[in-house]
């Protein structure tokens, strides 16, 4: 998206050059004391269109999640009481307590192994608890996405096609190849075999089940694991539009926030419900518990505050003045992007400068009488500075259109501080 918007600045800076010269061309081009210098205008203009190229669109793809629920459940929707599950001697629920209401989009975190994947398969009937019980609420219908997408196909022998038509054999061929084309299977795609399917495609697969069998509750353990970026921010705006409940297990930090508005945490040591979204649970408990970053110095603090971290190295290296790193480049930044701008200012004055001083020497040229009022010597040493002039310019324009980039760099957000 940087080097986008960059590709459009640029093309944009070089459109108003364009139009500054043809404006020029236009005024004077009848004119004959400006007739030279207006021609000269129109080669400039043609060499700088031919310079120009389209900026291609973006060949991202995202495919339409649709998800319609039938019809409202009752205002509960999942009631779960004194739920425990352990296997072997790890006991992994313990007496887990749980009210979901209808409109409630859940997100259930925790460390990997906690049990958060279990709960799930307990709640849609895939695996039975040791102890406690499962009630779903009245009129709910329950639509589920395993983490692990094997256990969703019965048969892997079988195509994509095939798998889809299974749950609407009231439907003609091309109504399915429809569906399946909203989740980016064209051409002979819906002919692959379920075994030879990427993580990717076979979750975009199943998510095309689920949107077929409208269901109100979707219930999704790690729904992100194998999408690429397009299709996660397609599944986000698919689920910001379902009005049913959502359940979900992720560990991506910008998918639990965009859809979140309450956080159940499961830990070693018991349950946190919070009734909000993860902004505010993080603001409630005082750490980000999905950024890796903030997981690590987290983690450094606390060995910092063990003395196992000497002090002068934590928080990041220091210059021989005590300042941090990050510091010192974002003040570099600074002194570069002013540095850069003066630099800007200056080019633009000498380009307005030798395209005044060309003109002066066009409009001279372009008077009948001066080849009979200069001696050839003084035209011949007005036309060389023309020349140079000329050439000048060129190279002040190139060396202009590089600072403009090397702008916009610094501009970017891409670019690391």
């Amino acid at each position: 998206e940087a080097e986008h918007q960059r590709r459009e600045k640029d093309l944009s800076a070089r459109e108003r050059e364009i139009s500054h010269h043809q404006k020029f061309v236009d005024r004077f081009r009848a004119k004959a004391s400006k007739a030279r210098q207006a021609q000269s205008k129109v080669r400039m203009i043609e060499k700088k269109a031919a310079e120009i190229t389209e900026v291609p669109t973006s060949s991202r793809r995202y495919p339409t999640f649709r998800f319609e629920q039938k019809r409202n459940s009752g205002r509960d929707v999942l009631k779960i009481t004194g739920l425990e599950k352990a296997f072997g001697d790890n006991e992994v629920l313990h007496g887990v307590d749980l009210l979901v209401q209808r409109g409630d989009r859940l997100a259930i975190m925790g460390p990997n192994g906690i049990g958060k994947s279990t709960l799930l398969k307990i709640a849609v009937g895939v695996m039975e608890p040791d102890e406690g019980e499962v009630e779903w609420g009245y009129e709910t219908h329950p639509g589920y996405f395993a983490q692990d997408h094997q256990e969703q196909f019965d048969d892997l022998t079988r195509t994509a096609e095939e798998w889809i038509w299974d749950y609407c054999p009231d439907k003609d061929i091309g109504w399915v190849r429809g569906r399946l084309a909203l989740m980016l299977f064209s051409g002979d795609e819906p002919k692959k075999r379920l075994e030879t399917l990427s993580g990717g495609e076979a979750a975009r697969l199943i998510f095309s089940r689920l949107g077929m069998e409208n269901p109100n509750v979707l219930v999704l353990d790690e729904p992100t694991n194998h999408l690429d970026l397009e299709a996660i921010e397609a599944l986000v705006e698919g689920l910001k539009s379902f009005e049913g409940t959502l359940i979900f297990v992720s560990h991506d930090r910008w998918f639990v926030g965009a859809l979140a508005t309450r956080i159940v945490e499961i830990k070693p040591e018991g349950i946190t419900d919070y009734p909000g979204s993860y902004e505010e649970y993080v603001h409630f408990c005082g750490d980000d518990h999905l950024d890796a970053d903030q997981v690590i110095l987290k983690a450094k603090r606390e060995k910092k505050e063990k003395g196992k971290v000497p002090s002068e190295n934590a928080g990041g290296m220091k210059d021989a003045g005590g300042r941090r790193g990050g510091q010192n480049m974002g003040k570099f930044r600074k002194l570069n992007r002013w540095k850069l701008a003066e630099r800007q200012k200056a080019l633009l004055k000498e380009i307005e400068d030798s395209e005044a001083r060309i003109g002066g020497i066009d409009e001279r040229f372009a008077d009948p009488t001066f080849y009979l009022k200069v001696a050839p010597d003084a035209v011949r040493s007005m036309e060389e500075e023309r020349t140079e002039l000329q050439n000048r310019l060129e190279s002040l324009m190139e060396e202009w259109e590089q600072v403009e980039e090397d702008l916009a760099s610094l501009d970017s957000p891409a670019t690391p501080d």
